[in-house]
């Protein structure tokens, strides 16, 4: 939201960078992003055996 109104860009799960509109409505979600973070599961950053990145729990 701070993006949209600031007019800075994000970048987005498949790493395309964009300047976000005010009405989010004209930017459906991406099926990369959708993708991406359906497989991220509720802690985002944890791979699958339940470690993150740097092997630890």
């Amino acid at each position: 939201m701070e993006s949209a109104l600031s007019g800075s860009p994000v970048v987005a799960l498949c790493g395309k960078v964009w300047v976000p509109g005010r009405d989010p409505k004209k930017y459906p979600v991406c099926p990369m992003c959708k993708e991406i973070f359906e497989g991220m599961g509720a802690g985002g950053d944890k791979d699958k055996d339940g470690k993150g990145g740097d092997g630890k729990k």
